[in-house]
């Protein structure tokens, strides 16, 4: 009896990362970009799948497309000056999952506003972040090390 418990412990501690995606995300600003995702796939599935998500959480295939959301974020080439989805020059989700996300978004973007206030206001801030393409970074910084007025 006392060594079920135990493997249950530890079958729990071995997929516990695969329950929680954002324990892989390094900055706070994407862990936040990946709570503000997981907020508004909770506020679709439960109005569109019928899902009772503060029992079970989301479906399967919210789950399965939050995952696809945090490995997106893990390779997000901005890191901590990542801006918002719509205003990202790379466009680093397949079509599919582009389009379940803008479907998500319209439809759970204004009910954040009263069911998660703070995590919508940070999200307004982060459309004001003006960024540059990686490869214009990159063609920038290599001009200034290039300079012999630098060295």
């Amino acid at each position: 009896m006392q060594g079920r418990p135990i493997n249950m412990n530890i079958r729990h501690m071995n997929t516990a990362s695969t329950h929680n995606p954002a324990e892989r995300l390094v900055t706070p600003r994407l862990r936040r970009e990946y709570r503000t995702m997981a907020c508004m796939v909770e506020i679709w599935c439960a109005d569109h799948h019928g899902t009772d998500v503060r029992a079970s959480g989301p479906c399967a295939d919210c789950r399965e497309f939050l995952a696809y959301a945090a490995r997106r974020l893990e390779k997000c080439p901005y890191g901590e000056a990542k801006p918002t989805c719509a205003k990202c020059p790379i466009h680093c989700y397949k079509r599919a999952q582009r389009e379940l996300a803008r479907d998500i978004m319209r439809y759970a973007g204004p009910r954040m506003t009263f069911r998660h206030p703070w995590l919508s206001l940070m999200h307004l801030a982060d459309k004001l972040r003006k960024v540059e393409h990686p490869m214009e970074t990159r063609r920038r910084k290599a001009e200034e090390g290039g300079s012999p007025d630098n060295g």
